[in-house]
């Protein structure tokens, strides 16, 4: 049996071509913040992206309420909620009924946090489309001009993300 021999020029075609695909199909996120707007778990009240306040950092956390790695990471943000008191912190999830996330709200007495605020966007997904999410949580963090300072696609440390927030 025979093995022919590939010219080079295919072969180098073949890379080009396959590394092209691969820079076509990466993706950035946006530098903005995502336009959302969620129900907070009183099924009342609404929290956007007008609401943000400028001068301070903003840490987004889109998450899913019955997720693992979601509560373990809202447990430490709550252990070392004294290192990210300047920080807004909006958790977003898009669970369509408000049960899970009433659950989630209570589980971690988020309330009595007024750093921090957790909503649905429902069956809108606009953070979850604007991010590009396909893992929780995902992880976003603003500066106090809301500039993106960069973002986490897996369970960031919290010590990571004070430093990143400049030791704030």
């Amino acid at each position: 049996m025979m093995i022919k021999a590939i010219p080079i020029k295919k072969l180098l075609l073949a890379c080009h071509l396959l590394l092209a695909c691969c820079f076509c199909f990466a993706q950035d996120i946006p530098k903005t913040i995502p336009p959302f707007n969620m129900l907070l778990a009183d099924g009342v009240t609404y929290h956007n992206a007008d609401k943000i306040e400028k001068g301070k950092p903003l840490m987004i956390v889109y998450f899913d309420p019955e997720c693992q790695h979601c509560q373990a990471f809202t447990k430490q943000i709550i252990k070392n909620i004294s290192t990210l008191n300047s920080v807004q912190i909006v958790m977003i999830c898009s669970v369509p009924g408000l049960p899970p996330l009433k659950k989630f709200v209570d589980a971690f007495s988020l309330g009595k946090y007024p750093n921090i605020k957790a909503g649905t966007e429902g069956m809108y997904q606009t953070t979850l489309k604007f991010y590009n999410v396909d893992t929780t949580p995902f992880v976003a963090l603003y500066d106090k001009d809301q500039k993106l300072i960069t973002f986490h696609r897996s369970v960031p440390e919290i010590s990571t993300l004070v430093k990143e927030f400049g030791g704030r």
